[in-house]
């Protein structure tokens, strides 16, 4: 054993020292490495899992904020349905209100054009008739949005041979309309219906808006 000993260099003892030297400070690095690499991938996984969490709160918060936000539309929405129906429902009866009371003034027609008293104590007599010439009815028409148009008496007429006006448009329109107080009355009363009707959906269209806007 001596003998083989004695093979042995000084070189070759300090190559065997280096080499163990090496081989410990490779295996030292290894260990550490590995550890550092293990405990890399820990922290790694640990961060991932924090973003994970992170963005799945951010996505619960944002659907309950969009969920919020449909529950908050659909509210208005309902509201909004429910003062149209309402305001329907007003203007559905403000007409209704309004044929009540044309059929109620249509059925006096005839009573305050026919007869009439010249004083409280006198018995009533026929009512004299009025003569409502065509320029009087085209006036009126006019007035009402109504395109006027000569009044079909003067075609029967000039069929019957009669005279034709010398004067233009202004002799037409000194002529009889045939147009009786009943007609007038009747058609002031239509006109009356058309015009509340107008006036109380606007009304309720001014109310909308100003609702809306508030």
């Amino acid at each position: 054993m001596k003998g083989l000993l004695g093979f042995i260099t000084p070189v070759t003892w300090y190559v065997a020292v280096i080499a163990a030297v090496v081989l410990g400070l490779h295996l030292n690095w290894q260990d550490g490495y590995s550890e550092g690499l293990a405990k890399a991938k820990a922290e790694g996984q640990t961060a991932i899992a924090n973003l994970r969490l992170e963005h799945s709160e951010e996505q619960r918060r944002s659907a309950d904020a969009t969920s919020e936000s449909l529950k908050q539309a659909n509210e208005k929405l309902r509201a909004e349905q429910e003062r149209g129906s309402l305001l329907a429902t007003q203007f559905a009866d403000a007409k209704e209100a309004f044929r009540k009371n044309t059929d109620t003034l249509n059925g006096e027609i005839a009573r305050v054009t026919t007869l009439y008293r010249r004083t409280l104590k006198s018995a009533p007599e026929p009512l004299p008739a009025a003569v409502f010439t065509a320029g009087f009815v085209r006036v009126w028409n006019t007035a009402n949005g109504i395109s006027a148009s000569v009044h079909s008496q003067q075609t029967q007429q000039a069929a019957s041979g009669a005279a034709a006006p010398t004067d233009g448009a202004g002799a037409a329109d000194s002529l009889d309309s045939g147009v009786t107080q009943a007609l007038v009355l009747g058609n002031q009363v239509r006109n009356g219906e058309l015009h509340s009707s107008c006036r109380a959906q606007l009304n309720r269209l001014i109310d909308w808006t100003l609702n809306a806007s508030n």
